[in-house]
């Protein structure tokens, strides 16, 4: 079974975007986002994409 022994956990949204995101770019890392069902069907984007479409997502609300 994948994912077997992973688990969730949360984490503030700045801290993602000023610690996690910068290593997952350092590392050649994609971040997957809402991926789900047995396939894991979703999208893929480079932590810069991430970031990008937090920005625009921000200026909107």
């Amino acid at each position: 079974m994948w994912g077997h022994g992973l688990r969730i956990d949360s984490i503030p949204l700045d801290t993602w975007c000023d610690h996690v995101l910068p290593d997952a770019a350092r590392d050649g890392l994609v971040i997957g986002i809402n991926w789900s069902g047995p396939r894991l069907v979703g999208w893929s984007f480079t932590p810069d994409e991430v970031v990008n479409r937090l920005a625009a997502a921000r200026t909107v609300t």
